[in-house]
């Protein structure tokens, strides 16, 4: 067993047991991955199956709601400010988000993802009108926070300007409008919407790739331990080259 110990083979054994210790920590941590996937899906599940709320008792708390928070709100469109939000897509097609604030009875305006468009009408080469109804309109839908990191679109590739991501200081910015902290995907609209926008679908509540990650993770584990430890039988049957004796 001595040919085990020397040093290129202490560095041999050093570096398999850090990739089986890093590979199974790694399939642990898939595992963690796996279990806030469940917190978060329970999350989302709770505030999408919620009895809608008024949208001014969500902004009235003390702090914000959650993501996906279901609430209603009844207000006027104010059509000339309407926005895309680009490279959005819908059933694997390429298109952009229609976007236009709304404002309610007390003031209070809110930014409303109307649904997704295709790139063609985003592109101005579809004719059909999306002008928002006028008058009062009763929108169900989910509301989200401001999501960072917005820019605002240069160029003329589209009919409405556009903005990268919902970023309520950069709608600000490209409205002129003081909008509230929520903005909202809409679900369902009264007077009724068209063939589009088509409203944006919930998120997939399923457990993601982790759980099978984290089973290639052990069994990459696994299979290294044994084909080391194959490595080290063989090794250890082959023969002893004893050093020729030196004759005198």
């Amino acid at each position: 067993m001595r040919r085990f110990f020397t040093p290129k083979w202490i560095l041999s054994h050093l570096f398999v047991a850090a990739m089986v210790v890093l590979m199974v920590n790694l399939g642990f941590w898939q595992l963690r991955r796996l279990d806030d996937r469940h917190d978060r899906n329970d999350d989302v599940r709770s505030a999408m199956e919620a009895e809608p709320a008024e949208l001014g008792e969500l902004l009235s708390g003390a702090e914000l709601p959650p993501d996906h928070t279901a609430a209603v709100l009844r207000g006027t469109y104010l059509g000339e400010h309407s926005f895309l939000v680009a490279n959005r897509t819908y059933d694997a097609q390429a298109g952009s988000w229609l976007v236009t604030p709304l404002e309610l009875a007390d003031g209070t305006v809110i930014v409303i993802s109307r649904g997704w468009v295709p790139r063609l009408w985003a592109a101005g080469s579809d004719p059909r009108d999306l002008t928002p109804p006028t008058g009062e309109v009763i929108v169900t839908g989910r509301t989200f926070t401001s999501v960072g990191g917005g820019r605002i679109g240069s160029g003329n590739i589209a009919i409405l300007p556009e903005l990268n991501r919902l970023d309520l200081a950069r709608v600000e910015e490209l409205t002129g409008l003081d909008v509230a902290d929520l903005w909202v995907q809409l679900d369902q609209q009264a007077p009724a919407l068209g063939s589009i926008p088509v409203p944006v679908p919930p998120p997939g509540l399923d457990q993601g790739p982790h759980l099978s990650y984290a089973f290639q993770w052990f069994f990459f584990s696994t299979g290294t331990v044994v084909a080391y430890g194959l490595i080290l039988r063989r090794r250890h049957d082959e023969p002893v080259e004893e050093p020729e004796p030196v004759l005198l």
